[in-house]
C-alpha cells in the first residue's frame, strides 16, 4: 500500500540566496533541524572557549560527570549524558588514551567503571575557568533568564523524548 504525501511549499524557496550572497542562519520549520542548529552554535562557543587545550567540549562534559559521580559504568555514563553506548565507549577510549581517566573491571567482567586520574582532575580544574567563561558568554548572548529557561526546557525535552 502506498502512502500519499503532501508537500508544504511554504519553505521550498527559503534556501535560495541571490548569486554571490552568503546565506544567514534560517529559521527552519523542523524541530530537529532547529535544535541541531542550536547544538552546533553552542558547541562552537564552548570549543572556542576550551581553545587549544586538546579537550573537546564533548570530552569536557564527560570529565565533569566523572568528577561529580566517579566509578560510573560506560552504560551509566551514556545514560546520564544522553548518548548512545558506542559514542560513550569511543569518547571514553579517547579520554583514557589522553591519560585523563582510567577504567577498571566492574561487578560483571564486561563492565568497565570509570574514574578520573590525577591528571584528569588537574586538567578539569585547569579548564574550569575557560568553561565558566563559555557559560558567561552563553548567558550574556542569550540573557541569563532565557539561558536558564532554555536549559530547563532542553532537559525536559531530552527526558521526555529519550528512548526508554
Amino acid at each position: 500500500m502506498h502512502q500519499k504525501f503532501t508537500v508544504d511549499n511554504s519553505c521550498r524557496y527559503m534556501y535560495l540566496a541571490p548569486q554571490g550572497e552568503i546565506m544567514k542562519l534560517l529559521a527552519l520549520p523542523c524541530y530537529c533541524a532547529t535544535l541541531r542548529q542550536a547544538a552546533r552554535a553552542v558547541t562552537a562557543l564552548y570549543e572556542e572557549a576550551l581553545g587549544d587545550s586538546g579537550v573537546p567540549a564533548t570530552q569536557y562534559s564527560v570529565l565533569q560527570v566523572l568528577d561529580f559521580v566517579p566509578n560510573l559504568t560506560t552504560t551509566e555514563l551514556a545514560e546520564a549524558i544522553g548518548i548512545d553506548q558506542t559514542t560513550a565507549t569511543r569518547t571514553l577510549a579517547l579520554i583514557r588514551k589522553s591519560g585523563l581517566a582510567i577504567d577498571t573491571v566492574g561487578a560483571d567482567r564486561r563492565q568497565r567503571c570509570w574514574a578520573l586520574t590525577p591528571k584528569g582532575q588537574s586538567e578539569l580544574k585547569k579548564l574550569k575557568p575557560r568553561w565558566e567563561a563559555a557559560q558567561e558568554a552563553f548567558e550574556k548572548r542569550l540573557g541569563r533568564t532565557q539561558a536558564a529557561v532554555l536549559k530547563k526546557v532542553s532537559y525536559l525535552a531530552a527526558s521526555k523524548l529519550a528512548p526508554n
